[in-house]
């Protein structure tokens, strides 16, 4: 990766990438800031895992409490086994001023021999002395965006080498507070996983998600809605409780009856969540009965009747425009 010119604004991936590469192909600085405690830990790791590749010294500063001689020596030494150093400042955002000005010079200038990562929960808009250090070098964003938790658990799961039931990245990533949350989660199912990596549906009861109760209610309003998040939420914690496929089959097949027969089916306690349009009902009875005889013959198993009619419902005519 070509070294980006100063005061650039990189994606997530591409600062990873940088701060885990070469250190001739760095900046003098890197700023990483933000809320996520987790993404920033990772840039940090990139950080100190280049660093180690490419045989540097590494050195952790703290921000809070940096004297501006204690700066200028780990700016200028390098030890004799090493050619470069590459400096973590943690919570830049509170250097003081005459720290602050030190690095901004150093890194305007020859910055030689070390290259520097500061990172900080706090927003570059938010304070000037984020704003010129990120003039100086480049900087990243380290907040979710919305949307994103569940590709971030995901990957987790990929880097842990762990495979879970269906759904079970997205109940984790809705149940944690935050990525640091969902990172204790996933190392909770390490503990409940085969050799093979394998994680069984009984080990989701470990999780935030599947503490908190599954329900075929939501889980059917989530297949008709054709709103596949939330459905494999659900689903996962059912498979966590044990709840049988054979009882979500009649949740679908309840809503769609009452689609088609609101006056039989009236003695239901609340209105239904989606509305279905007649044939999407009908669709979602021939589903049911499709399935119920795939199970009889032993084509399917109970535990897969709920992933058969996901993946015909999701494909096939979803409910009309009410979704309360």
């Amino acid at each position: 990766m070509t070294m980006p010119k100063r005061g650039a604004a990189l994606s997530y991936e591409e600062a990873e990438r940088l701060l885990a590469g070469d250190a001739a192909g760095l900046p003098p600085i890197a700023v990483a800031a933000g809320p996520d405690e987790y993404l920033r830990e990772r840039l940090v790791d990139a950080f100190r895992a280049g660093g180690e590749r490419d045989g540097s010294d590494f050195c952790r500063l703290e921000g809070d409490d940096l004297e501006p001689a204690v700066l200028a020596e780990a700016l200028a030494s390098i030890s004799l086994f090493s050619s470069s150093r590459r400096i973590w400042i943690r919570e830049a955002a509170k250097l003081d001023k005459t720290c602050e000005e030190a690095l901004l010079e150093w890194a305007r200038g020859s910055a030689e021999g070390a290259r520097v990562l500061v990172t900080t929960a706090r927003e570059i808009p938010e304070l000037r002395t984020l704003q010129a250090l990120a003039a100086a070098g480049v900087s990243t964003a380290c907040a979710l965006r919305p949307g994103e938790a569940a590709r971030w658990v995901a990957r987790m799961l990929e880097d842990a080498k762990l495979a879970v039931p269906p759904g079970a990245a997205e109940a984790l990533a809705g149940a944690a507070r935050d990525l640091l949350e969902a990172r204790q989660e996933v190392e909770k199912l390490r503990v409940h996983a085969e050799p093979s990596g394998k994680v069984p549906p009984r080990a989701l009861a470990a999780l935030r998600g599947a503490r908190a109760g599954g329900s075929l209610d939501r889980w059917a309003d989530a297949v008709l809605a054709r709103d596949a998040a939330a459905a494999r939420r659900e689903a996962a914690a059912l498979d966590a409780e044990g709840v049988s496929g054979g009882n979500a089959l009649w949740a679908v097949a309840e809503r769609a009856l009452a689609a088609l027969e609101p006056q039989s089916f009236g003695y239901r306690r609340a209105a239904p969540r989606v509305a279905l349009t007649p044939s999407a009902a009908r669709a979602a009875l021939d589903a049911v009965y499709a399935a119920d005889r795939a199970l009889k013959r032993g084509e399917v198993r109970d535990a897969e009747l709920r992933d058969l009619i996901e993946r015909r419902l999701m494909e096939g005519e979803g409910a009309t425009g009410r979704h309360g």
